[in-house]
């Protein structure tokens, strides 16, 4: 029972559920995401062509296609935790290779995360030395997207995000 954060993929959904991948048409994202749990679609987000959420556990996931993505297909993933400033782990891991990034404090993640792969994941504003764990974690694919491929809410301890 783990999501697996695939970068230029996608999700893997926990239980067999399938993979919510880059370039899915939206009717096919929702198809997948409704094997593991209720979809609540046409929700508002400002610059999507089209958007859906997710919860499993206390895991919120929310796929889009935005204006730049081509052919109104999904380009981004959201990966958040349903508490806003964690203080423990996750119930259900979100892997990242073979890290579970919501079951560490982020200090702990620091020390054992590979020094590029923390510049990917962590964003300047997350506390490298904060005893809180990541509140989000994002994935895009869009092609106009100049972002980085993932990138972390802030967790950093203040409360703030």
């Amino acid at each position: 029972m783990t999501f697996r954060l695939m970068p230029g993929t996608g999700l893997v959904l926990p239980a067999n559920a399938g993979v919510l991948r880059f370039g899915m048409t939206e009717h096919a994202a929702q198809w997948t995401a409704s094997t593991l749990a209720d979809i609540r679609a046409g929700g508002w987000m400002c610059g999507a062509h089209w958007t859906f959420f997710f919860v499993h556990c206390d895991i919120l996931v929310t796929a889009y296609a935005c204006t730049a993505c081509a052919d109104q297909i999904m380009g981004h993933l959201i990966v958040e935790r349903t508490e806003r400033v964690p203080d423990r782990a996750a119930d259900v891991p979100v892997a990242f290779g073979d890290f579970d990034l919501f079951g560490y404090p982020i200090h702990e993640l620091t020390e054992v995360l590979d020094p590029s792969d923390r510049k990917l994941l962590l964003s300047a504003d997350v506390n490298p030395q904060s005893t809180h764990y990541l509140s989000a974690v994002r994935l895009d694919a869009c092609e106009s997207d100049r972002r980085q491929v993932v990138s972390s809410g802030s967790g950093s301890g203040d409360g703030a995000r």
